[in-house]
């Protein structure tokens, strides 16, 4: 049945799957601890550490967890004011979409099969269910790598009912170059494959409350309104990567904001326009103060 689940993903363009176990993950426990520890929090996480250690309490008949894949580099340089995974359609939208038709496939094709599929806003740590499922090894920017697709790559997972055998991590990480630690605007990257999160660009990018002076400080030191690419530019794991195979990720792409059109459309024509769109999340008064601030450093 594994073989015809990699099969049936291949269908969906999908060349990078493997099954995690169900845990509980001490040491990803440990982890979490020391993150909460530290304050190295920004708020956005979920806050019960044994809903992200134990897929058991989410779903209690849980027997392994599919995880998939979803690169979404299109090309080396564009003139682009946007983070490169915003480019196409919005990426949660694309994969749960994908991850349910994995799921729907296999509940015909296995008696009593049951699943949870999640992008991005589920209650696992996704990219600790990458490694443990063989995808992918850490970089010291806390990043997943592939070999294929560099750290290009979104992840979705699917709790399940079903017992595939779980797949061995990769016993490796990044070179250890170092690079991203030196050009990280808000210097996050603690150099032990862990982060600060609170003072990274990307999560600045999306703070809706007013911007302190060093985050403001922060913003300026990059080219984005939203989101940064700085740590994955400079990473030589991303030279010489493949480009997306996943047709949402291709089309109909949106690379720059323009401030102009911003201020003459109304917050619903703004949500109309660009609800399926990952930058679109946090409205447009976010891009609109992220765009004056970089106007003016």
């Amino acid at each position: 049945m594994k073989e015809t689940l990699r099969e049936y993903c291949l269908n969906l363009n999908i060349d990078s799957v493997g099954i995690a176990p169900i845990g509980p993950y001490g040491e990803l426990k440990k982890i979490l601890m020391a993150r909460v520890n530290s304050n190295h929090l920004t708020g956005l996480e979920e806050q019960n550490i044994e809903l992200r250690i134990d897929p058991k309490l989410t779903m209690a008949e849980a027997k392994s967890i599919i995880v998939c894949l979803f690169p979404y580099y299109i090309c080396e340089q564009l003139e682009s004011n946007l983070s490169k995974y915003t480019y196409g359609k919005d990426y949660h939208i694309v994969i749960k979409e994908k991850l349910d038709s994995i799921g729907q496939f296999l509940t015909n094709k296995i008696e009593g099969f049951k699943f949870q599929s999640y992008v991005d806003t589920g209650p696992l740590s996704d990219r600790y269910l990458a490694y443990l499922a063989g995808l992918g090894y850490f970089g010291i920017n806390s990043h997943i790598i592939t070999d294929k697709y560099g750290s290009y790559v979104f992840i979705g997972y699917i709790i399940n009912n079903y017992y595939f055998e779980p797949d061995k991590p990769i016993e490796k990480t990044c070179i250890k170059c170092c690079d991203c630690i030196k050009m990280c605007p808000g210097q996050i990257i603690l150099g032990n494959f862990d982060i600060d999160p609170r003072m990274c660009r990307a999560y600045i990018t999306q703070i809706k409350r007013e911007l302190s002076d060093d985050e403001v400080e922060v913003l300026k030191k990059g080219t984005l309104i939203y989101g940064c690419d700085i740590c994955q530019e400079v990473c030589p794991h991303n030279k010489y990567i493949h480009t997306t195979n996943i047709d949402e990720f291709k089309e109909n792409l949106i690379v720059n904001l323009n401030e102009e059109e911003l201020r003459n459309i109304s917050n619903k024509e703004f949500i109309r326009r660009y609800k399926d769109r990952a930058f679109a999340w946090r409205g447009k008064n976010v891009l609109l103060r992220n765009l004056e601030i970089m106007k003016n450093k």
